[in-house]
């Protein structure tokens, strides 16, 4: 038999790509060390995205589509998009109260256009490399409460044990990693999120339960695999650039103009035809890179990761021209207000 020297991982195509679900109730996994090329990831064992989910115009599917933000730029449409939205609603809060409405009437004849702020609304997901107790290593998105409690759970794990929270290894006295316990409850916009060290109770000398971190050891197939397992997280999603994505962004308002024309803000205006069909979303085959060491020492970075859209210094291309700031003056205010009060 011929001495085959070919990688054939490098040969298969269609690679499922594996998403945990932080589901209703506990969560337990154990977060893996920064994959790939260092100079991308820069140590850091979790990548931020800031995404829209909006009608793909070629599928007609909703989805998520990255904003520029993900990259470090400056602009983004869908942002400056809902912000003139929020201050159109604004202005209609006040003008419905002036005109006698009560609190509930003016949520009412409101709640058309709060559904389209909160569906249109970025989002901030932070995207680790997981496994979970069953041995299966894929991508975690948390949302940015669990992030902020993730953060304080890694940094409290280095300086008291002084060892890495993503290790692979499970040596407790010199290197060792530790599964993590994520919390959901609540339901829609009522959600929260915690995170705590996952513990095991176990009876002490005097018979008494004593809980313990949970720094039980990974699958040997999850520390031997990981090097051709793991994901780039940088390829979660696909970079859409400010133009493309305001084109998707229009596309989705000529659909939502049918029924809520005032939707519409100024500089977001359907002054053409329907924006034409773009490319869907396609997900690429995660990049595999080298074996890590055994040991990675991580970075968690400063709290601007749970600004407002701030992302890290990179360099900076060319922006689209932002759109004007919505200011509709009083007179059409009191003109759009009679058309959601109707006959």
């Amino acid at each position: 038999m011929a001495d085959i020297k070919v990688n054939v991982d490098l040969l298969r195509t269609g690679r499922e790509w594996v998403r945990h679900k932080v589901q209703k109730g506990s969560n337990v996994y154990r977060i893996l060390p920064p994959f790939g090329d260092v100079e991308k990831h820069n140590n850091y064992p979790f990548k931020r995205w800031v995404v829209a989910w909006l009608i793909d115009p070629k599928t007609n599917k909703r989805m998520p589509f990255a904003s520029p933000f993900s990259a470090g730029e400056e602009a983004c449409p869908v942002h400056e998009y809902t912000k003139a939205l929020a201050e159109k609603i604004d202005n209609f809060k006040s003008v419905l109260a002036s005109k006698g409405l009560s609190a509930s009437e003016i949520k009412e004849k409101l709640a058309p256009l709060n559904k389209i702020a909160w569906e249109i609304k970025l989002q901030k997901t932070f995207a680790y490399n997981a496994c979970d107790k069953a041995g299966k290593v894929g991508i975690l998105e948390i949302k940015t409460n669990a992030q902020k409690d993730m953060k304080k759970r890694m940094l409290e794990y280095i300086t008291e044990r002084e060892m890495d929270p993503t290790s692979l290894n499970s040596d407790l006295k010199n290197d060792a990693g530790v599964w993590f316990n994520i919390l959901r409850e609540g339901e829609m916009k009522d959600t929260t999120y915690s995170v705590d060290f996952n513990k095991s109770g176990v009876k002490d000398a005097e018979g008494d339960i004593v809980y313990k971190l949970d720094r039980s050891a990974l699958p040997e197939n999850v520390v031997d695999g990981f090097h051709k397992n793991g994901y780039d997280l940088f390829s979660v999603y696909r970079q859409k650039t400010y133009a493309e994505l305001r084109e998707i962004l229009m596309y989705n308002l000529s659909l939502i103009a049918d029924e809520v024309p005032h939707a519409l803000v100024p500089g977001f205006e359907l002054e053409e035809a329907p924006v034409k069909a773009v490319a869907a979303v396609v997900e690429e085959e995660p990049v595999v890179a080298a074996k890590p060491k055994a040991k990675v020492a991580i970075s968690l970075g400063d709290d601007d990761d749970d600004d407002d859209f701030v992302s890290a210094p990179v360099a900076k291309k060319a922006a689209a021209p932002a759109p004007r700031k919505a200011d509709a003056s009083l007179d059409d205010l009191m003109s759009l207000a009679d058309d959601l009060l109707g006959d």
